[in-house]
């Protein structure tokens, strides 16, 4: 069993090698996705605050829909003031499906980039390459192939992880040892046992939390558009013109007693509600800023509905989880610093596996012959 198991992860490492290895280093740099735009597109992505108090939401709005006529808001992630990042406004161009990002000044209501798609940028692009491998909206192919290939790969990671650990079961007594003055074979195994072993418990979580997302989405998707129902073509502002977006969010507040909204979500499709994302309290570090919403009525803005995750289950908090878990944002440089890490690590993986695969199918030509 553990020498067909050895066999099957070492085939299994030499297919997936190199998608595998396109997502696991994008996914290093994306960790530090928010300090590389800081540091490449300034101008854009960031914004002096000077002491100053943001507009108000009716007003940036107003100001948002005045230089983009030919758009519609549909959602926007919000920060408190003295913030140093630009909000983030993503907009459907009218006619169309097709979403676009653009920069706000919080401060000033004036637009710091024209609404780009989603690999304009550096960082963005790499996003688009991590989870799809560029792979998606490919005519004559599934138009979500590249999400069902990066599931494929969570799957992988899960598998290696587990495998490895139950080949090496007893990685525990030698989990630090590396024969510097072996030959090479030696020293590469040592190597891929000690850098694999330190790693998995990084990695399982990267598979399982990557894999969960990749999955969520397809299935949205599926379930949406099962029927054959096209995306909606926004032709229309599908809120109320007058709609009091500062009194929504202030009664989300009211709602969930210390709540810090994050993120509006304006009615991309009919039927749909005003909602207000945000973060209950709590002292629990893995919750995301995402977890708690409140719904509204775009057209009247009469009060529908709360879901508190502070009031929810194990499951749900679990779930919620997985996004900081996955970006490794949980505890600030420290936890970034070494999801960082770990995410280069299949590269040594990669090097060290690949030549004990083919040393040991050497050994077993010379053997045949």
């Amino acid at each position: 069993m553990k020498k067909q198991l050895h066999k099957i992860h070492g085939w299994a490492g030499i297919i997936f090698m190199i998608p595998f290895l396109v997502v696991s280093l994008t996914g290093s740099i994306l960790v530090f996705k928010t300090e590389i735009d800081s540091w490449l597109i300034p101008d854009v992505a960031l914004v002096e605050a000077d002491g100053r108090e943001r507009l108000s939401l009716n007003e940036l709005t107003a100001r948002v829909n005045q230089q983009l006529p030919d758009y519609e808001i549909g959602s926007w992630e919000i920060f408190p003031a003295g913030h140093p990042e630009a909000d983030r406004v993503f907009v459907i161009q009218k006619g169309t499906d097709e979403w676009r990002k653009a920069h706000l000044n919080p401060y000033t209501g004036e637009l710091q980039s024209e609404p780009t798609s989603s690999g304009h940028y550096l960082t963005d692009w790499l996003v688009e390459l991590h989870y799809t491998l560029l792979l998606n909206d490919i005519d004559g192919l599934d138009e979500h192939l590249g999400l069902i290939i990066s599931f494929v790969l969570a799957l992988f990671l899960v598998f290696m992880g587990t495998s490895g650990l139950i080949i090496y079961r007893r990685f525990w007594a030698r989990v630090f040892t590396l024969r510097w003055n072996q030959r090479l074979l030696v020293v590469f195994s040592d190597l891929h046992k000690m850098a694999g072993t330190l790693a998995s418990p990084v990695l399982l979580v990267l598979g399982i939390t990557g894999g969960y997302y990749s999955a969520i989405i397809y299935y949205e998707e599926f379930i949406e558009h099962s029927t054959g129902q096209e995306h909606h073509i926004m032709q229309e502002r599908l809120y109320a013109d007058d709609l009091n977006i500062d009194q929504l969010v202030a009664q989300s507040r009211e709602k969930i007693d210390a709540f810090k909204p994050t993120y509006l979500l304006f009615p991309y499709e009919p039927e749909l509600p005003f909602t207000v994302f945000g973060r209950a309290p709590t002292n629990n570090p893995l919750l995301s800023n995402y977890g708690s919403v409140v719904n509204f009525d775009p057209h009247s803005g009469a009060y529908q509905s709360t879901y508190n995750l502070n009031e929810q289950g194990a499951l749900p908090k679990v779930l919620d989880s997985f996004r900081r878990l996955h970006f490794g944002t949980f505890g600030g440089w420290v936890s970034k610093v070494i999801w960082s890490l770990v995410g280069l690590i299949p590269l040594l993986l990669a090097i060290t596996g690949t030549y004990l695969w083919w040393q040991r199918r050497a050994k077993r030509a010379r053997k045949r012959r």
